[in-house]
């Protein structure tokens, strides 16, 4: 699957995106006491979209430029945007390098 085909309020299988830049971890309050989010923007060949992580050292298990696989992951809409993430089943991967996946947003 492709950033573009991602439907919001909907699960997906796979995608293979690299990562463009990472912005936390903030603190948020939830209902059990502070929890920590991360957004990280990601790319692939059809656009670019923000991955949300929860915790507080899980943005930087990846880094900058980085190929990633986001398995069983969910995408929802946030202030007009796409935003996807892990949900309960998603898993997060280290992928191969692949010259297809744009190295920066477009102009």
């Amino acid at each position: 699957m492709k950033i573009e085909e991602l439907q919001p309020e909907s699960n997906f299988d796979s995608l293979k995106v690299r990562v463009i830049s990472k912005q936390g971890p903030r603190q948020v309050q939830g209902r059990s006491g502070v929890l920590y989010v991360w957004d990280v923007l990601v790319i692939d060949e059809t656009g670019s979209t923000t991955l949300t992580l929860w915790g507080e050292d899980t943005g930087e298990k990846y880094k900058i430029g980085q190929v990633i696989t986001i398995e069983n992951g969910w995408c929802k809409m946030f202030r007009d945007q796409k935003q996807i993430s892990l949900g309960r089943e998603g898993k997060m991967n280290p992928a191969e390098e692949d010259s297809n996946i744009p190295t920066k947003l477009p102009e």
